[in-house]
């Protein structure tokens, strides 16, 4: 089912669209300016939380069984598979120094930026491996049922930023995309 990729390309986009803003505060931060900490936790809550829960173990799924499918993609899929785990595990390191910049412990720039730079690179550059190299693999070798089935096992939880109604946690940073895009498409 291509609605189903499409859905998983469509929240790479609003990943790269988060990813984006918190560059802006990792350069605030670099430049000795006062970046938004509460923004950046936010961000990073979301990402730590949405996508490691449902997005990513769905792509874990669907590409498990593209590897049944294309087994000339098992390799692609392992290392996406052990990409998603350091992404994690990345983003966890940085959340702790985020967590300890915002309760004020004395920190290096280094110790809170070069965290969110490399959770930054690693996010982008394992989007951009699923979109060039199993996206349009699983478009021709899954089917509705195969997507049926990952969707029944994962489930699929309400979006709290992108979806139908944006959390209380996230306003300010629908409001800070809305800003950014200039489209007059705030939700309530």
């Amino acid at each position: 089912m291509t609605n189903d990729v499409d859905k998983l390309q469509k929240a790479h986009a609003d990943f790269a669209q988060l990813l984006g803003l918190l560059e802006v505060q990792i350069k605030l931060f670099h430049d000795g300016e006062q970046p938004d900490y509460n923004l950046m936790l936010d961000i990073f809550y979301y990402m730590t939380h949405y996508p490691d829960r449902f997005h990513h173990p769905k792509e874990d799924l669907a590409f498990a069984r593209l590897a049944q499918r294309a087994p000339d993609t098992g390799a692609k899929v392992e290392e996406l598979a052990r990409l998603h785990r350091v992404i994690a595990e990345s983003g966890a390191r940085f959340l702790g120094q985020l967590d300890a910049a915002l309760a004020r412990a004395m920190l290096s720039r280094a110790s809170v930026e070069l965290p969110a730079l490399e959770y930054i690179t690693l996010y982008r550059g394992h989007m951009k491996m699923e979109e060039r190299e199993l996206f349009p693999v699983a478009r021709v070798k899954l089917g509705d049922e195969d997507w049926a089935d990952v969707n029944a096992t994962v489930g699929s939880g309400q979006d709290p930023l992108f979806g139908q109604t944006v959390e209380e946690r996230y306003r300010a940073i629908h409001h800070q995309i809305v800003q950014a895009a200039e489209c007059g498409c705030a939700v309530d």
